[in-house]
C-alpha cells in the first residue's frame, strides 16, 4: 500500500496566502481560505504564514469578524492583536487555575512554582488595561491615556502647592 507525503506547511500557506491576497481587503471566510487543504493542512498553513510569510512580506495576516485577510490594516491589526492576547490570557488564567493555584503549601516555596506562579501572575498584571477595557484595544488606550493624565495633573498639584509654601 502507498503511503501518501504529508503536504509541508509552506506548501499550504503559499496556497491559502496567494487565496487570501487575491481577495484583498475584504478578505475571505475560512471555508474560501482553505481551498483543497484539510483542516490540518489550514492549520499548519496559516502557522507558516504567521512565523515565515507576514515578516517576508511586510504584511500582516489577520481574522477579524471571521474573515481572513493579508493586510495592514490598522485597525484590523488592533481588533485581530486584541482578540488574541484576550485568548491568550484565558489560557494563562486556565494554567493557573488548573495547576498552580491549588498546589499545597509546601510546594508553594519550590522556586519553580514560585517561578512559574510569577509569570502567570505577570501576565495578568500587563493584560490588566486590556482586561479592564473588555479587550479593546481603544478603550485601553484611552484608560491609559487618563490615568497618565490623571497622574501628571496630580503631581503638577503637589509642585504647585508647594511652590507656594515658600
Amino acid at each position: 500500500m502507498a503511503t501518501q507525503r504529508r503536504q509541508a506547511a509552506h506548501d499550504s500557506g503559499e496556497d491559502i496566502w496567494n487565496r487570501v491576497v487575491d481577495a484583498g481587503e475584504d478578505g475571505l471566510e475560512r471555508k474560501d481560505a482553505i481551498g483543497r487543504n484539510t483542516s490540518s493542512q489550514f492549520e499548519r498553513g496559516k502557522s507558516w504564514i504567521r512565523d515565515h510569510q507576514c515578516g517576508n512580506k511586510k504584511t500582516n495576516f489577520t481574522l477579524v469578524h471571521g474573515r481572513y485577510a493579508a493586510t495592514n490594516d490598522v485597525d484590523k491589526a488592533k481588533l485581530y492583536a486584541a482578540s488574541r492576547l484576550e485568548s491568550l490570557h484565558k489560557a494563562a488564567v486556565r494554567v493557573y487555575k488548573c495547576s498552580l493555584a491549588n498546589l499545597p503549601p509546601e510546594a508553594q516555596s519550590d522556586l519553580s512554582i514560585m517561578l512559574l506562579t510569577k509569570t502567570c501572575k505577570d501576565i495578568f498584571a500587563a493584560m490588566q488595561f486590556l482586561e479592564e477595557a473588555g479587550f479593546s484595544s481603544q478603550a485601553a488606550a484611552d484608560i491609559a491615556k487618563a490615568k497618565s493624565k490623571a497622574s501628571t495633573a496630580s503631581a503638577r498639584g503637589r509642585k504647585a502647592s508647594g511652590a507656594g509654601r515658600h
